[in-house]
C-alpha cells in the first residue's frame, strides 16, 4: 500500500525526511523543563555522512543543518541555520584561526569579547581585511592581516550584499556552557542554552551578560549539539549514539558508526564549537578529528579550523535545487 514520505516545511519547501541513512531526521525536544516550554518543538537536522544538504549562499557552498530553534525578542522561533565547511572541491578553505587572542589583553572565553567573533563579524561579514589570529591547526598564532576582500589566494571572499541581507542580525547566540565535556548531545543542547552556573568554583558557565545571550552581527560557530545530531549512527543507531557522552565518540564502535556517519566531523585537525568550558576561563569546546567533542585542556588561544555558521531570516526562501553538490538548494529574498 502507499505510504506518504513526512516532509518538513521549510520556508519556500517541503523537504522529506528518512528515518535512516543519509538525510533530514526529525529531532524531539519535549522535556526542556529547565529551558522553558517554548524549545519544547521539533527541529528538522540534516545527519549522515552526505545528507545533500548542500545550498548555493555567498556565490559559494554552505551547507543547511537544519531548521532549528532560535530565541527572539518574540520568544523561541525557527530558522534555516547554515555552515560553511571545509573540503569543497573548487573552493577555498576558511582556515585555523584563535577563539580568542590578543596581544595586549591576553585571552578569555567570553565570546561577546572574542577576537574570533570579532573578525567573522568584522572584516569577514564586509569583504575587508585587517587584524585576526590565524595559523595552522593546533598552533599559538601571532596578530596578522586577514584579507577577505576576494583578492587573496589564500583566504576566502567575505560575505557579498545579498548575503548580508539573507542573515538575521538581530537573532540572539545563547552561549551557555558547562564543566563537564562528557555529556550527551540532548544535555549540551540544554546547557548550551541554559543560565545555570554549571561550576561550584569561581568560574561561571558564560563570561557575558544577562540570560547567556548575546547580540550580534549574524555569524557565529555551530554548537556541540549540532555535531552531535549531525549522525545517523550506521549500525549502532542514531539512539544509542545520542546516549552516548560526545567525548566518548573516538572509542572503539561509536568512532566507526557514530562519528564516522557524520557530516560533521572535521576530515583533519579540530574545529572550534561557540561553546565555552566552564571549569576555566581560558576554555571552549572544540571537535576533533577522531569525532570526539572535548575541552581537553586546549585554550581559547590556539588555532583551530573554523566554520563560520548563520541563521537565514525569516524572509529568505528555499527556491529550488535538490542539496546534491551539483544541484544545491537555492535562495531567494
Amino acid at each position: 500500500y502507499f505510504k506518504e514520505i513526512p516532509k518538513a516545511q521549510f520556508p519556500g519547501m517541503k523537504i522529506p525526511l528518512v528515518e535512516a541513512g543519509d538525510g533530514l531526521y526529525a529531532v524531539e525536544h519535549s522535556n526542556l523543563t529547565s529551558l522553558g516550554s517554548g524549545w519544547n518543538k521539533t527541529e528538522y537536522r540534516y545527519a549522515g555522512v552526505n545528507p545533500n544538504n548542500y545550498v548555493k549562499f555567498n556565490n559559494e557552498l554552505w551547507r543547511i543543518i537544519g531548521l532549528v530553534n532560535v530565541q527572539t525578542d518574540s520568544g523561541v522561533e525557527q530558522r534555516v541555520k547554515i555552515i560553511r565547511t571545509n573540503g569543497i572541491s573548487g573552493q577555498k578553505d576558511f582556515g585555523n584561526y584563535a577563539w580568542d587572542r590578543d596581544k595586549n589583553s591576553g585571552y578569555t572565553n567570553n565570546w561577546t569579547t572574542s577576537k574570533l567573533k570579532d573578525m567573522l563579524n568584522g572584516i569577514y561579514y564586509n569583504s575587508g581585511k585587517g587584524e585576526c589570529y590565524a595559523g595552522s591547526n593546533g598552533s599559538d598564532p601571532s596578530q596578522s592581516t586577514c584579507d577577505f576582500s576576494g583578492s587573496s589566494a589564500t583566504y576566502p571572499k567575505g560575505l557579498d550584499d545579498t548575503a548580508r541581507q539573507m542573515l538575521d542580525s538581530e537573532i540572539i547566540w545563547n552561549i551557555g556552557g558547562w564543566r563537564a565535556s562528557s555529556i550527551t548531545a540532548d544535555t549540551f543542547y540544554e546547557k548550551e542554552r541554559g543560565t545555570s552556573t554549571g561550576s561550584s568554583n569561581t568560574y561561571p558557565n558564560v563570561w557575558t551578560t544577562a540570560n547567556d545571550t548575546i547580540y550580534h552581527s549574524g555569524l557565529g560557530l555551530m554548537y556541540p549539539s549540532d555535531y552531535g545530531y549531525a549522525t545517523h549512527g550506521g549500525s549502532t543507531g542514531r539512539a544509542s549514539c545520542f546516549a552516548k557522552a560526545l567525548y566518548n565518540w573516538d572509542g572503539s564502535n561509536y568512532k566507526t558508526d557514530c562519528a564516522n556517519n557524520d557530516w560533521l566531523k572535521p576530515s583533519s585537525g579540530y574545529n572550534w564549537t561557540l561553546s565555552p568550558y566552564s571549569s576555566g576561563s581560558d576554555l571552549a569546546v572544540r571537535v576533533t578529528s577522531d569525532g570526539c567533542v572535548s575541552y581537553g585542556g586546549y585554550s581559547v588561544y590556539l588555532a583551530y579550523g573554523v566554520w563560520p555558521t548563520a541563521y537565514l531570516n525569516s524572509s529568505v526562501k528555499i527556491t529550488g535545487g535538490s542539496g546534491t553538490i551539483g544541484s544545491p538548494f537555492t535562495l531567494s529574498l
